[in-house]
Order: structure tokens, then sequence, then C-alpha cells
């Protein structure tokens, strides 16, 4: 499925409103147009098996009365590698059979492709998801957020760039330890990095005040028409990854870098440009399939994106919100423009049809052909190839995950992206983990453990847990830290949770360790908030110059979800990988029950 590249570029933003968009067939396209096939995917997270549950079912019909949500929706089975690859080429091939005259198709990615992964693949640094992606015949992506969980120097390496140029030939095993470090698999599964270039046009390297990665990638058709793609990420990536991981580099506003790059494309003589950009917005339908092939009510940051991008851009590919819709915006001169997502996990593949006229070299957005629709990732087929890389890291992964490290004697719920400013027994439970896990006087001891409520990324469920469970749960590789910190400090910590009209603007309630607690009220002004005299441990109110021991990861202690605070500590000493302190003890504590989820509490 490889396909030859004419040269670098991106990917990059816009978004939201209108209604229905139909794939319309070539054939309606004018017959001076040629039609590109574009083939997209976002928020992948390294998902290469089918998944169980209610992420890897897709309601494709309404229940007997009419409307989704009812219970008896028509649901399939969707998602995994081998099965993406099976729709791309079906999609591949049926526009082909439907195209009057030369047409070419491109598989695209909107970023967050790995981490955030499932064990099999994570426990490998996501190389399990590279390899999987070159053989699916992924062409170009976007950077997104979690590409840089562990940092711009491995997301170089993945990505097989270096200067902010892509090579084939960049080797991904250079000064690191195979097996350890990374470079896990052998045979022909030995890793060589991505095939595909990663975007990064607002990703600005401090040294050379250039992109880290490309900022763009130019396709070229049968017929000799040029079809760019920029490609940008959120530019609040620094607030939501370990800030050191990215200490080198610039997130600059998303529309500002995609504009500086179309003119440089325009002089080079190329008018099609689409824009790939993991930033999102949210669509009000009530279920993933009213959404898939709609636009109602879109709202987020794609919509202000989407209105400052260039009039020159045909399309934005969207992510980062994990919605599915497709959008027709106005851009800036009022010419309705594509803006697209596919939802999150490979559940949907986005068909896009982009007419370009034969004499200018510019989409035709007045043509019937210029669409999209959203298509479900159903199972009847899998690609061969990419299966037996899937059954290979299962392999691989399969003796670790499944051995049994303890039990639980109930379901311990999880922080999940909609109640992330809501304390979890699982967040509670995850800081009192990492507490215990640093009783040595190496750590100092650590008497208050705190852990952001977005590192925790599942649930515990009753009965036997196994390792690979507890990986699902923290799966982005942090290590668990020691940091001294004042009482003054430790406050500012609990005022950086409730930032509605703060910095972040959101709430994100953190899980803190047993005998701590505290009270606050949002009537009070940011900064505010949380009463001085109710922040106790063991009943006893904490001291505003008097130092603490704390424990938080690394993510934390360098100030990743705007908890700034923690950046003023001393004394920082780095601890095991959280996951391995989970581990520890639920092999120490077993069996585990879910802690109250009462340590934060409202006046």
């Amino acid at each position: 499925m490889r396909r030859t590249r004419l040269s670098l570029a991106a990917a990059a933003a816009v978004a939201t409103t209108a209604g229905l968009l139909a794939v319309p067939t070539v054939a309606q396209a004018a017959p001076k147009d040629v039609t590109v096939q574009l083939l997209a995917m976002n928020d992948f997270h390294g998902r290469i098996t089918p998944q169980g549950g209610a992420d890897g079912s897709l309601a494709t019909a309404p229940g007997t009365d009419g409307r989704y949500g009812t219970g008896d929706d028509v649901v399939v089975p969707v998602g995994g590698a081998a099965q993406i690859a099976a729709t791309v080429q079906r999609l591949e091939a049926t526009f082909k059979d439907t195209t009057q005259g030369p047409s070419t198709s491109f598989f695209v990615g909107a970023g967050d492709l790995v981490s955030a992964s499932p064990f099999e693949s994570s426990v490998y640094k996501d190389e399990p998801t590279i390899e999987a992606l070159n053989a699916m015949g992924l062409d170009v992506s976007s950077v997104g957020n979690h590409e840089f969980d562990r940092g711009t120097e491995e997301l170089r390496r993945i990505s097989a760039a270096t200067d902010g140029t892509y090579s084939d030939d960049v080797t991904a095993c250079e000064g690191i330890t195979p097996g350890v470090d990374g470079c896990f698999g052998e045979g022909e599964h030995a890793f060589h990095g991505a095939d595909f270039p990663y975007l990064a046009a607002n990703v600005i390297d401090k040294t050379t005040n250039e992109p880290m990665l490309p900022p763009y990638q130019v396709f070229r058709t049968p017929a000799d028409q040029r079809v760019a793609l920029i490609g940008v990420v959120t530019e609040t990536t620094p607030t939501i990854v370990s800030p050191d991981g990215v200490a080198d580099v610039t997130f600059i506003d998303e529309a500002d870098a995609i504009n500086r790059w179309v003119p440089v494309l325009q002089r080079q003589g190329i008018q099609a440009i689409g824009v790939l950009i993991h930033e999102g917005g949210t669509v009000t339908d009530p279920s993933a399939a009213a959404t898939a092939n709609k636009c109602t009510g879109l709202t987020g940051p794609i919509v202000d994106i989407n209105a400052r991008t260039s009039a020159a851009v045909d399309l934005i590919v969207s992510a980062h919100s994990h919605n599915a819709y497709n959008c027709r915006l106005d851009d800036p001169s009022g010419t309705p423009r594509l803006v697209t997502q596919a939802g999150y996990y490979g559940r949907l593949v986005t068909d896009i049809r982009l007419p370009i006229d034969r004499s200018t070299g510019d989409v035709n957005r007045t043509s019937a052909a210029y669409g999209a629709t959203n298509v479900p990732v159903t199972r009847e087929a899998a690609d061969p190839e990419v299966q037996s890389i899937v059954d290979y890291w299962n392999a691989r992964a399969a003796d670790a995950r499944n051995a049994v490290v303890g039990s639980a004697t109930a379901f311990i719920g999880n922080s999940a992206s909609n109640q992330r400013g809501v304390e979890q027994p699982i967040g509670n439970l995850v800081a009192e983990a990492q507490r215990v896990a640093l009783q040595q006087a190496q750590f100092g001891h650590p008497v208050i453990a705190f852990m952001n409520p977005g590192g925790v990324r599942t649930n515990i469920e009753a009965g036997e847990v196994t390792y690979g469970e507890l990986f699902a749960v923290q799966p982005f590789g942090n290590t668990v830290n020691a940091v001294t910190l004042t009482g003054a400090q430790i406050d500012d910590v609990l005022e950086q949770q409730f930032q509605v009209g703060g910095p972040r603007n959101t709430t994100l309630v953190l899980g803190t360790s047993a005998g701590f607690s505290y009270r606050y009220d949002l009537s009070r002004p940011y900064g505010d908030r949380v009463l001085d005299d109710s922040i106790t441990l063991n009943g006893t109110v904490l001291g505003a110059a008097t130092a603490y021991r704390v424990a938080a990861n690394s993510f934390l202690t360098a100030g990743g979800d705007s908890f700034t605070a923690f950046t003023g500590g001393t004394n920082l000493v780095t601890g095991p990988v959280d996951v391995d302190a989970l581990v520890a003890y639920f092999r120490t504590s077993s069996p585990v029950s879910p802690p109250a989820a009462d340590h934060g509490l409202p006046v």
C-alpha cells in the first residue's frame, strides 16, 4: 500500500457547523476535474488489536422506535489495525472502480496515533503501532499532543526524523539500548521508525526557529496535479504533556502556522491545500452513529481556527476531541469548506473527495463531488500482513500482560475524560500507591501524594487483577517522583485544580493519598477557592511554611496540566515507573478496596 512521496509538508486545522454530507460519486465531477481521495483517521491511540465493549462497537442504525440510544440500536463491532487496513483497501478499490479518468488515493492521519495505548503497544514504546501503520500504508500524519508524551527526542526517533527533515534512511536504534530503551522487535519486526512523515508546522525548534518536523507534505496525482497537506497540533500541548519533554520547542498558534505556509505552497504553484490538525470540536448529536456524518451544534477551538485560516485552504481534517462529524464551515471569504473528524480508536475512517480543476490546480468546492463521509471500520475482513504484525506483538506481550498481581474487592472507577472535574476513587488509589512506593530513605518518606486525573485511563474491575489491566490504567510510563513542598505551595497546587476563570480555564481534581483532606468554595475567585485552614494531614492543619515531602508523577512535578506550583519544589528525586508502583501495591495490599472519594469537599 506504500506510495511515492513528492516532497515533505504538513497538515492542520478548522471546523464546524452545517449538516449531513454525502460522498458523491466521482462521476458527478465535471469532466475537467481530477478527483483525489483522502482516507483519514485520528486519535488511534495504538488500538492495533480489536477492542471489546463500547470502545469496539458502533451503533449504525437506531432502535425500533427510530431513535438512537434506546438499547436496541443496531450495533456492529468495529476497529483493529488489520480491519482498518482492509477498510482502506476496500474504499480505495471502490473509488478506482467509479472514477472516470486518473485518480489517486492517500491514507492520512491527524495525530494521537500513538500513546495512551493498550499494553501490547505501549509496553514496547508504541513501536508495534508504528510498524502496523507502516504496513497499513499510512502516507502522512500531523503530530498530536500524545506524540509528545515521551518527549521530542523520542518523537524524532520513532518518526525517523532529524533536524526538521524526514528520511527513510534514518535509523531509529542509534544511541539506545535495544530491547530496553526501544527497538524491541526482532527479525522482520525489527524497528526502523515510521515510513511516513509526521508534520508539525506549529512546533518550532528553539535552536533553528523552524518547525522541528516537516510543516507540510505534497502529493502528485497521475494527472500531474499536486495536493499539499499542512500539519499542526493543538497549541495547548505544553500544558497537557510533561513540560520537560518539550522544553526545546515552542508551540505557536495553529492558524498562524497554517497561514505562514499557504503562500509558500502557492509560490510553488500548488493551489489544492488541506490541513491535518490535531485540534477539534464537539457536536451535540446523541450517539456515535448520529454524529458520524452530521454537524449539529459544533463548538470548540476548531470553529475559531477555521475562521482564521486562509481561504486558500480547501479542507480541514480535525482531531483531538474524539468526536465524529462532517461539517461545511464558511472560510474567511464566505465559501463553505469541509471540516471533518473520524471519532477515535480507528472505529471510523473519513472518505474525503477533492475534485481538482485541471486548469487551475485548485479544489473545485462547488462541485457535487466535493464531500466526505465517515465509514465504519467493520470486521468482515482483515489484512493478513497487518494481522501478522498484531499477532506477533500480542504473543510477545501475553505472558507479562496476563500475570495476576492481586485482586480488587469491588469495581474501582476511573477519571474518565468527562469526569476529570470530579474526585474519583481510582485517582485516590493511585496516589496512595505512589506514596507507599516511595517509603524509603532515598525518597524522604513522602507523607502526601497527588495524581493527575488525565493520567488514569480506565477502570479496575472486581476480582483478579493482572499486570496488563494495571498498565491500562497508567499507560504513559511516567516515573513516580518525590519533591519537597511547603504548606503554602501545597495550597497553590490545590488552587490550581479549580482554574475556571484562571489560566487553564478548566477544573481538574487531583487524586490524593489517604489522610489528606481539604475544603473549597467555587463561589470565591480563582486563586482563593481552597480554605487554608481546611487543608489537613491526618487531622492536623498544614503549616504554610512547613516543608512536606510529596510524591507525584513526573508529569505533575514538571508542571503538567498547568499545575505549575509543583515546579517550585526542592530536592526532586526520581523514583520507579508509575505502573510498577501500582503493581507493587496490589501485590502487597490485595485484596484492594476502592477508597472513598471524599478528600476534597465543597463547603
